[in-house]
């Protein structure tokens, strides 16, 4: 059965104990059957207990991960808060060194994430006397799409409901990026709300869409489809959903998604004419492959246009996949190939992250030596990368159907 139809989770997630325990079993059975029918007794005591000690070692790390996530709520010093977000990233790398699970590693940063952004927005709420009314905090790039690390730079965009002096709102978004900042959480300058652009009310952003949609300013719109990859960080009384409902009725225009295909094809998919990877020529990264230019950035602009022109308002890469798999607008083939490069890229990522130091810019961090990989690791990088190029013809054909 195809992987990603198969039940429960895609094939690299970290399985459910239980499960994972009743599959060992029966194949340990089937072995020892074929080969030491004597011995079925012993070997399923010993596989069991490498069963029960693996599960006791990754519930342990969960429970500490979950106990810094948990403290989050009654934080409130600078120091404190610095504190539990390096203890949490050290733990969370040191579990996918033991569990290889990029999966996991993006799951529990966001939940990470998500409680830094609430613990944050609390502590500059504290900060301002006069009445604020119900906001969403939403995130987008690759927090956006559920792939938070220590080292991605966050893009914010703040929302509201209602009238609201924009003094007292920029107020509030100079207080929450500075208790951000404090954390030690590296934000993308220009895309906090901070920028008027980047806050408002529901009524100014259906304005600031409609404005953009009709205009087809390149430019803006440009900026706008970051909202194409969003997570919800915070939301009160239902603004997240009515800026959902928005971000769906606008960027499914069909100049807006074209904007996005446009750029998305114009994108390297790594792989040169003759079939060899394109490498840095100059800079401190000469001579290594950019993940981020050549592999993350196509795949995802892809899956974007994809989503946008089918409907699919999901969150994450895995989750996207799935979705245009049970609506008939991807094959598995391809889908399962997409989530198996998606798996190649995070790995290869993640592996680079551990060894970097806090502090970093991700796009200084994310480039792949070639002669360090191995043979077999290089063929799956350059099936992935050729995955990447037939994602993008297929958003192609597809966009020239799309109305």
């Amino acid at each position: 059965m195809a992987l990603l139809l198969a039940k429960g989770e895609d094939f690299a997630s970290w399985r459910g104990v239980e499960e994972f325990a009743v599959a060992y079993r029966e194949a340990a059975v089937r072995l020892a059957t074929r080969k030491h029918p004597e011995g079925i007794a012993q070997l399923l005591e010993l596989m069991e207990d490498l069963i029960v000690a693996v599960d006791q070692e990754n519930s342990a790390m969960q429970q500490e991960l979950d106990r810094l996530v948990d403290a989050l709520a009654h934080a409130s010093e600078q120091g404190q808060l610095r504190s539990l977000l390096t203890g949490f990233y050290d733990r969370a790398y040191g579990h996918f060194a033991r569990f290889g699970s990029p999966v996991a590693l993006f799951s529990m940063s966001e939940s990470f994430l998500k409680a830094l952004a609430a613990c944050c927005l609390r502590l500059a709420r504290h900060q301002i006397e006069e009445p604020l009314p119900p906001v969403a905090l939403l995130v987008m790039g690759p927090a956006g799409r559920r792939e938070a690390t220590r080292f991605c730079r966050v893009q914010l965009a703040l929302v509201w409901d209602g009238e609201a002096p924009d003094p007292l709102m920029l107020q509030l978004g100079e207080e929450l990026v500075a208790w951000l900042r404090v954390c030690g959480i590296a934000l993308e300058e220009t895309v906090t709300p901070l920028n008027p652009n980047w806050r408002g009310s529901l009524e100014q952003w259906q304005a600031r869409l409609e404005v953009a949609a009709v205009k087809n300013d390149q430019r803006v719109l440009i900026e706008l489809l970051r909202l194409s990859d969003r997570t919800v960080l915070v939301g009160e009384d239902g603004v997240d959903d009515r800026f959902a409902a928005l971000c769906q009725t606008y960027l499914r225009r069909r100049n807006v998604v074209g904007n996005l295909v446009e750029r998305c094809l114009t994108l390297s998919n790594g792989i040169g004419m003759m079939g060899s990877l394109k490498l840095s020529k100059s800079g401190p990264h000469r001579g290594g492959f950019s993940l981020l230019d050549h592999a993350f950035m196509p795949l995802a602009a892809a899956v974007d246009g994809l989503c946008l022109m089918y409907g699919v308002d999901l969150v994450g890469t895995p989750e996207r996949l799935r979705g245009l798999v049970r609506i008939g607008k991807l094959d598995v083939d391809l889908a399962e190939r997409t989530l198996h490069a998606w798996y190649c890229f995070s790995e290869h990522r993640l592996v680079l992250e551990q060894s970097a130091l806090p502090g970093q810019d991700c796009r200084d961090i994310l480039h792949l030596m070639p002669s360090a990989l191995s043979a077999a690791d290089s063929e799956r990088l350059r099936l992935s990368l050729e995955t990447v190029a037939d994602l993008q013809r297929y958003l192609q054909v597809s966009f020239g159907a799309y109305t």
